[in-house]
C-alpha cells in the first residue's frame, strides 16, 4: 500500500475496467487488482481488446483474468493506491487492491458464477451516497445489507442505469435474498479500512457489505 489515493467526484456511472493479475497461491490464486479510474473513463473497445494471455507473457503472472467492463454507483469515491500505475494493455490502471481470489474461482467465467457468495477484498476506500439519490441493495438472509457498488451490461446486455430500479424481476435470487431500490434521505458514507466485504449477483453486478461499522446507517431500513 503506497500513502497515495485517488479521488473521483461525480463517480456515478462512470466507466472503469478491471485487470486481475493473478498468482498461483496453493489451490488457488491471489491477485493485484488493476482498475482505469483515475485516467478518465474506460473505452469499451480499448479495454475489449486487450488480450489477456499475451498480458499474462508480459507481466510474468500465472494467469491474467478480465473482469467486465462496469460503471461505479456512488456518487464519490477515495481509494487508497496499493501499487504503483502501470499500463496494461495500452491503457493505463491504477492498482486498488489486492486478494485472495475464492476457492472455486475459474478466470474462464465472470463473476455471476460466484453469485450470492460473499468474498474479502483488501481495500482502504470511503463510497459515498448523496441524499436524493437511489441505491440499489440486497439483503442476505443473515439480515446484511449490501449496496451495490458496480453494475455491468457484461450478462444482460439490456442492463442499464434507468432499469436498475426494476431489476429484481431479472435476477435469479436464492432462498432468502432480496433486493431493494431505496431513494436517500441523507448522505450515505461506507468506509473501508483493510478489507471490505462484497458479493456479486447472478449478473455479475457488484455490492459492499454494510458490516463491522463499514457504513454510516444501514439504508435498508
Amino acid at each position: 500500500m503506497t500513502d497515495k489515493q485517488l479521488d473521483l467526484e461525480n463517480a456515478r456511472a462512470y466507466a472503469q475496467g478491471e485487470i486481475f493479475l493473478l498468482r498461483q497461491a496453493g489451490d488457488g490464486f491471489d491477485a493485484l487488482v488493476y482498475n482505469t479510474t483515475g485516467f478518465g473513463p474506460c473505452p469499451a473497445e480499448e479495454f475489449a481488446a486487450i488480450d489477456t494471455e499475451q498480458l499474462a507473457q508480459d507481466t510474468g503472472s500465472d494467469r491474467v483474468w478480465k473482469n467486465p467492463r462496469r460503471f461505479w454507483m456512488m456518487d464519490a469515491l477515495t481509494v487508497a493506491i496499493a501499487g504503483e500505475p502501470r499500463k496494461l494493455g495500452g491503457l493505463m490502471f491504477n492498482c486498488l487492491a489486492d486478494m485472495k481470489m475464492p476457492a472455486d474461482f475459474d478466470p474462464q467465467r465472470d463473476q455471476s458464477s460466484m453469485a450470492y457468495r460473499p468474498m474479502k477484498i483488501h481495500r482502504n476506500s470511503t463510497y459515498k451516497f448523496l441524499s436524493g439519490r437511489p441505491v440499489f441493495m440486497l439483503r442476505s438472509p443473515d439480515g446484511i445489507t449490501w449496496v451495490m457498488q458496480t453494475f455491468t451490461d457484461h450478462v444482460d446486455h439490456g442492463l442499464t442505469e434507468s432499469a436498475l430500479p426494476a431489476m429484481a424481476e431479472r435476477l435469479t435470487l436464492p432462498d432468502g435474498w432480496t433486493y431493494k431500490a431505496r431513494t436517500l434521505d441523507r448522505d450515505l458514507t461506507i468506509t473501508t479500512s483493510g478489507l471490505a466485504n462484497i458479493v456479486p449477483d447472478d449478473l455479475a453486478n457488484m455490492y459492499q457489505g454494510c458490516v463491522d461499522g463499514v457504513n454510516n446507517f444501514d439504508p435498508w431500513d
